[in-house]
């Protein structure tokens, strides 16, 4: 492991910015945190994508983000990021185990080990992995937090799993994900 957060952190201070999510330490489920974006906040604006490909690949282009953001219906857009699930059917799918989580929790891709056949995909709960059209390997938010400094509405922030079920008592959100989970899965690869 030590290995990838040499190499996160080279990546890191070549293109400048924060640095990625730790790997050292063990926290539990109920506490790993990730990258949230409320629909009935998010504007469409789409500055995180762009972020997100700028800063990452140097280029604003949202097929290379590591975040999508789906437009249902005009004003209803909906920020997809990796909840870095506790059984990360991601992980299970794939038969070359090129996702891993590290031990802070973040699921990464090993581009190694990735050969692109897009299980991975397939089996994400949250639409959160699709496949790099530069490389063809999955490819997903690694919980830089980029994106949470530069929404200019507050639409995206860190959260935990137990936070954000305080935050959504009332089931709007769990409501409005289950009405557009179809619209959703058909267009994730959007």
């Amino acid at each position: 492991m030590k290995w990838i957060q040499r190499a996160l952190s080279r990546l890191h201070t070549r293109i400048g910015g924060p640095q990625p999510a730790d790997i050292t330490g063990d926290p539990t489920v109920a506490e790993l945190r990730f990258v949230f974006g409320d629909p009935h906040v998010c504007t469409g604006c789409m500055i995180c994508v762009n972020v997100c490909s700028m800063y990452y690949f140097k280029v604003i282009g949202p097929e290379r983000a590591r975040v999508r953001v789906l437009r249902i219906e005009p004003g209803l857009d909906f920020p997809l990021f990796c909840r870095n699930c506790e059984d990360a059917p991601c992980i299970s799918a794939c038969p070359e185990n090129a996702l891993t989580r590290t031990s802070k929790g973040v699921i990464i891709v090993n581009n190694r080990l990735c050969t692109g056949c897009g299980l991975c995909v397939d089996a994400c709960p949250y639409y959160a992995i699709h496949i790099n059209p530069d490389n063809g390997k999955a490819i997903k938010c690694i919980q830089c937090e980029e994106c949470v400094r530069r929404c200019p509405v507050g639409a995206i922030w860190m959260t935990t799993e137990r936070e954000l079920a305080a935050h959504d008592s009332d089931g709007r959100l769990a409501r409005l994900y289950e009405e557009h989970a179809a619209e959703l899965y058909d267009r994730r690869g959007d």
